[in-house]
């Protein structure tokens, strides 16, 4: 039930006991296991006993490839959908099953579309005494505002999971040559050629690393339930390859940064282009934009950038 070294979860602990803990909690950071072990912490210290396997513990998830929170408005033989809001609104609304309080955690909270949250907002503007909510998420600005102005906010400190995988190093490895070389500038067409193939060799192992690790990722991160939705499975290996993106070219990024300071007269327009390049890049994969082919703008940008 106690959170190691945890701030987060000391703080929520001490409102808790001086019964001054808010309905509605945002948890946000950098890391998606701190966010749930100080839910499921907090929520143990409420319940007075494990909170995963308490009746009163309430999950909602996204689901599908789009990894959306669904809004559950159509009833089905007289019940909304499971893992839906209008479910959780449901059961929120009804009295404890043991105890005396109910807890919701609601993951990548930012999912919720309009509808959803406008939904949702009905919940914080009619609280329950009896009832604490907890929003997970990596993106809180990505809430509605009216959602964050009436939950507090706390942040959970934690580093993004490390990606400690063999061909992945390798693969760095390989795109910092391959990085180092086209700095230095492409003179003849042969080169831009071989650089051009080793580009979509790189591309092609990226993909098939990228999509291993976010399948093993979340095969170990399905919840322990007998009975698991497969839109909840699809949405759980979308968020972990979003996450392992992130990471991925958080870490590409370093390797540019440290190729360009590493050379002599690297000039730092280009480089500053490089950089905004990628991130523009990342900003297409959180349009939708698959993150292979995001990656592959980046690179052919890297060869015009560095080869005039």
């Amino acid at each position: 039930m106690e959170s190691k070294s945890n701030r987060a979860f000391e703080i929520l602990d001490s409102a808790r006991k001086a019964g001054r803990l808010h309905h509605a909690i945002i948890l946000y950071g950098d890391s998606p296991s701190e966010l749930e072990r100080t839910a499921m912490d907090t929520a143990s210290a409420i319940f007075g006993r494990d909170a995963r396997s308490h009746p009163d513990l309430f999950v909602l998830r996204p689901e599908g490839k789009m990894r959306m929170i669904k809004i559950g408005s159509d009833k089905i033989n007289g019940e909304y959908p499971q893992n839906s809001m209008r479910k959780l609104m449901e059961e929120l609304r009804q009295s404890p099953n043991a105890g005396t309080s109910k807890v919701a955690v609601i993951y990548d909270a930012d999912r919720m579309n309009v509808w959803t949250a406008n939904a949702f907002l009905k919940t914080l503007e009619e609280p329950s005494g009896d009832t604490t909510i907890f929003l997970l998420t990596s993106r809180p600005n990505d809430l509605l505002d009216t959602i964050r102005s009436r939950c507090v906010s706390l942040r959970v400190e934690g580093e993004p999971e490390p990606i400690d995988d063999k061909d992945w190093r390798e693969w760095l490895e390989d795109f910092t040559k391959w990085q180092r070389e086209i700095m230095v500038g492409v003179k003849t067409s042969r080169e831009a050629s071989e650089f051009l193939m080793r580009c979509y060799a790189l591309l092609s192992r990226f993909n098939s690393i990228i999509s291993r690790l976010s399948e093993e990722r979340s095969d170990a991160a399905v919840p322990e339930e007998k009975e698991v939705d497969e839109e909840i499975i699809q949405a759980e290996a979308a968020g972990e390859r979003r996450r392992l993106r992130r990471e991925m070219f958080a870490e590409i990024e370093s390797k540019i940064v440290s190729c360009a300071l590493g050379g002599e007269g690297v000039p730092a327009v280009k480089l500053s282009r490089a950089v905004e390049s990628l991130e523009r890049a990342s900003g297409l994969t959180d349009l939708n934009m698959a993150d292979t082919p995001a990656l592959e703008i980046f690179m052919l940008e890297s060869l015009r950038i560095w080869g005039r």
